[in-house]
C-alpha cells in the first residue's frame, strides 16, 4: 500500500485518468468504491491509495418495481449521489 493522497492528485496522476473528471464525479467514484483499494474519507476530504486503480461499477443496483415512490426516491439518491438542498428561512 502506498501513501495516501487526495483523489484530485490521484486522478492526475499515473494511475488516474488522462483527463481528470470534475470534484463531483471524482467525489461519487470515491463515494460507490469504483477504486481498488476504496477512497477513505477524512474528515471533509477523500484520501486514497496513490496505487488505486479505477474498476469502475462493477455491477448496476436493481431496485425492486413494487417499491413505494418514496423509498425509490431515496434508493436512487443514495445510490447516484446528490447535493443537499438548504431550505430558506
Amino acid at each position: 500500500m502506498g501513501q495516501l493522497v487526495s483523489l484530485e492528485d490521484w486522478a492526475s496522476g499515473p494511475n488516474g485518468f488522462k483527463q481528470p473528471p470534475s470534484r463531483a464525479s471524482l467525489h461519487r467514484i470515491a463515494k460507490t468504491g469504483q477504486t481498488i483499494p476504496r477512497a477513505l474519507k477524512q474528515g471533509r476530504r477523500w484520501v486514497i491509495d496513490e496505487e488505486a486503480k479505477f474498476i469502475g461499477l462493477l455491477a448496476s443496483p436493481v431496485l425492486p418495481p413494487r417499491m413505494p415512490k418514496a423509498v425509490k426516491t431515496l434508493m436512487e439518491r443514495v445510490i447516484n449521489g446528490s447535493q443537499t438542498t438548504q431550505s430558506q428561512g
